[in-house]
Parts: structure tokens; sequence; C-alpha cells
């Protein structure tokens, strides 16, 4: 991507963090990364932000510093592979408060910024867990109320496709792989390297038009089922 504004939500480590350093390196970009502690970017084109998606008043605070923006990507999330039946009331709360609705907080906070640009993509990092299609009889990967806030995520991107589609918004959420951040190596051994997925996340979000909004993707541009 090139001589864009950027916003990449959940950037300290993974797959936020390669996504600005990607972005980063064609100087003509402008790329603000959120943290929720803040840390050092080498690059001069980076500004560091601090955001808690769980808190309003973060991400409203977040925003003021942001006029414009061509892209959000929203990436921070958390996750384990849990059982569903094993699973509080308060720790379904929990991952339905960081990977949908404080997606939905995002989205929400930073939009007058993407009506400032003509661009107006959003990408949502979500799983194939929250596909319909691919959990039933799933019998690894991260399953029980990560899938079921994934799939949350899923449908609050179909939902801004149709709210946002006639403004000339791009939505896509997008199955990152199994790659190897904290999360991705408690699946095990053999998880695709953070750079090889980012550079495939990259390309998706460059090539996706108004056309494919609403469309599910794998981080290889493949597209998965609901």
């Amino acid at each position: 991507m090139s001589d864009k504004i950027t916003l990449v939500v959940g950037a300290s480590r993974g797959i936020g963090h390669e996504l600005v350093h990607q972005l980063s390196q064609n100087p003509q970009n402008k790329v603000y990364a959120t943290v929720r502690q803040p840390i050092p970017f080498p690059s001069s084109n980076v500004k560091s932000i601090t955001l808690d998606q769980r808190s309003n008043t973060s991400i409203a605070a977040a925003a003021s510093q942001i006029p414009e923006l061509d892209t959000l990507i929203i990436n921070a999330a958390i996750g384990k592979d849990e059982k569903l039946l094993d699973t509080t009331d308060t720790r379904l709360a929990e991952y339905f408060d960081v990977n949908a609705i404080g997606a939905l907080r995002i989205v929400q906070a930073f939009l007058p910024a993407l009506k400032a640009r003509k661009t107006r993509k959003i990408l949502l990092i979500s799983s194939q867990s929250g596909s319909m299609a691919r959990q039933i009889n799933a019998t690894g990967g991260f399953r029980g109320p990560y899938a079921v806030s994934k799939a949350a995520l899923n449908m609050i991107a179909v939902q801004l496709h149709n709210e946002l589609h006639e403004e000339g918004f791009t939505v896509v959420p997008l199955h990152p792989g199994w790659v190897a951040t904290d999360m991705g190596n408690e699946a095990g051994s053999g998880a695709m390297p953070i750079p090889k997925s980012v550079e495939g996340i990259l390309h998706v979000l460059e090539k996706v038009t108004l056309e494919d909004s609403a469309k599910f993707y794998l981080w290889d541009g493949a597209i998965l089922p609901w």
C-alpha cells in the first residue's frame, strides 16, 4: 500500500506490530499504531497512540488525535481454546467485549476520520473459528467462547457493510491463518511466520474493492465460507 493513512488497532506485538512495520516501510505512508501501554516505533512515519478498546473514554481520546484515515485495521483480540460449556457468563462477556463490541466501538469512533477520505476501507482481523461451516464437527483450533465471539465479529462486518456500502465503504473480515503469535503458538508448533501472514493480509487489503465488501477472506486471498 502506498501514500495512505492507516490506523492499526492492537499494534503492540504479533500481527499488529508487523502490520505497522511493513506499512511504514513506504515513507509516504502515515501509520497510527494503538497500544495499551506506550512503546517506541523506530519509523518516523509511525505515531503511537494509547488506546483500550474496552473503554469509550480511551477510544474517544484516540479518535480526537486522528482527523482523517484511508484504512482502519482492527487487530486486537483475546483468545484461548476453551469449552463453551465450561465458560462463565463473565468470561463470555469478556470475549464479546474485546473481540466484537470493542471492534464496533472503534468503527463508530473513527467513522468521521474514514469519511474524510475516499478510500474508506475497514479490515477486521477475524478467524476461521468464526465460520459456521468450518466449526461444525471441528476437533482442533480455538473453539468455544473465542469462536462465538469471532462469529459475532463476522456478523458485525456484514452489518457494517449493509449500513455503509452505499457511502463507499469496503468492509472485510479476514482470517490471518495459523500464525506464530503468542496465541497461535498455544495451538502447537508449525505455525506460519508472522511476516508471511502480514504480507498476504496487506496484499488482500490493497486489492479489495467495493465489490468485495462483506466477503470473508483468508490471508492468501481465498474466500472462506460463512
